[in-house]
């Protein structure tokens, strides 16, 4: 194929746009990038674009739209074999680019119902894939009778969004209320808008008996030349903070009924999307009924590619690269470690960060740690309109048992210590 001109659509989210240069350049030495400037400046990932020496354009846009048109305008220049993003909000633009000058990709259509957890809900019930009861909420007239059909305790979350920004348990019908005016009132990260809501049944997805995880995990897979490669099952850590993630475990202790039977609901659920190219991340819960289909997400699961190279030394960006070029992966993973990916969730309520050890200091103290990633600085509040989390790191580990007990001694080693911030009602600190 000589060396094929591929595009990267960047600017949040995702898997860092350093690492995924490095990744595609194993694939090929034409790499463009349109950066979407809407929500930082350009210039850091330009910096690394150019100190690495790839052949084609670095092109910054103001939006989604015009990401679209810089594209179109940069294949007349120079001609395009494919478009790759790793980046939730970036999907829409890349599957307009790849339509347009007829790429491999998914369909805009597919790629709006994988962002739509309304939409979702309603194809799985059409197909007849395993999924929880719900009602779609457009308004306030219909927050009556979606409580009435769904039943209370039941989820509500947003049809678009990401993390579990907005999800929540409601237990009775003056909190499905203030659930919903909340959501409404929050502002999100994304370009665009769907002014649906959702209030699902709910399933015990907290904790799996005594396992010690989790009763959800998610599939991640790879679309690929027309085919699909279910890659792997990533387990969950136990959920202790409502819905934010607690963390995800590489390789999965599902036995082989399980998985089987996990991988089955997700591959229905892709086939009823409609997703025929690119990483899939499809998140299952593990009921007493079999495995039902939470969500389905058109990209790789947040910290999915570095995992995949920690525990199988599998270079995911650079294989969804290939994708994204029609091209078929050059092999599976095969897991020889454990990779644990642990997020420290922010409890309920407005706090201040009392002490926290410095990054430098913990990555010194440990080498496993691949990355260690805190998002607040002592001094600073924390609650969750931001971010969900405290920190997050992965731990490098011969096996799972390791990766556990080095988790739990990076969490003491950080020494988190939260106090009440200055709008907060009561508590006392927090570690």
């Amino acid at each position: 194929m000589g060396s094929p001109h591929l595009l990267l659509l960047a600017g949040i989210g995702g898997h860092a746009p350093e690492e995924a240069l490095d990744s595609l350049s194993s694939v090929t030495d034409t790499i463009s990038v349109v950066y979407v400037t809407a929500w930082r400046p350009s210039a850091p990932v330009r910096a690394g674009w150019e100190r690495r020496g790839l052949r084609g354009e670095f092109l910054d846009a103001a939006d989604l739209e015009e990401a679209v048109e810089a594209a179109v305008a940069l294949d007349g220049r120079h001609p395009l074999d494919g478009v790759v993003t790793y980046s939730e909000l970036l999907l829409r633009p890349q599957a307009e680019i790849a339509e347009r000058l007829g790429l491999p990709g998914n369909r805009p259509d597919a790629v709006a119902v994988a962002q739509s957890k309304a939409r979702q809900r309603l194809v799985f019930a059409e197909r007849g894939v395993p999924s929880p009861g719900f009602e779609v909420i457009i308004d306030e007239r219909d927050l009556a009778a979606a409580a009435a059909r769904v039943g209370l305790p039941g989820v509500f979350k947003p049809s678009l969004g990401a993390g579990s920004q907005s999800v929540r348990l409601v237990s009775t019908y003056a909190e499905l209320i203030h659930a919903f005016a909340a959501a409404r009132a929050e502002k999100t990260a994304f370009l665009q808008s769907d002014e649906a809501y959702l209030l699902e049944e709910r399933m015990a997805l907290e904790e799996d008996g005594d396992a010690g995880y989790a009763a959800y995990c998610s599939v991640e897979s790879l679309l690929a030349a027309g085919t699909a490669h279910h890659l792997a099952v990533t387990d969950r850590l136990p959920l202790e903070h409502g819905y934010a993630e607690e963390g995800c475990v590489l390789p999965s202790r599902l036995d082989a009924a399980t998985t089987a039977a996990v991988v089955d609901v997700a591959d229905q659920a892709i086939r009823a999307v409609g997703l025929t190219c690119g990483a899939v991340h499809t998140e299952v819960a593990l009921t007493v009924d079999g495995p039902k289909v939470i969500e389905v997400n058109a990209r790789a699961g947040g910290p999915l590619p570095a995992m995949f190279k920690v525990a199988a030394g599998y270079d995911y960006a650079a294989e969804i690269g290939r994708s994204s070029l029609g091209l078929p992966p050059t092999g599976l993973p095969e897991f020889t470690r454990a990779a644990l990916l642990r997020f420290l969730p922010i409890p309920a309520g407005s706090w201040r960060v009392a002490a926290q050890t410095p990054a430098e200091e913990v990555l010194r103290a440990f080498p496993e740690l691949v990355y260690l990633s805190p998002r607040f600085l002592p001094g600073q509040q924390a609650n969750r309109q931001r971010t969900l989390h405290l920190a997050s790191f992965l731990v490098d580990a011969p096996d799972v048992p390791t990766a556990r007990v080095l988790t739990s001694q990076v969490e003491r080693a950080l020494g988190i210590r939260l106090v009440p911030g200055f709008d907060a009602t009561a508590g006392a600190d927090r570690d």
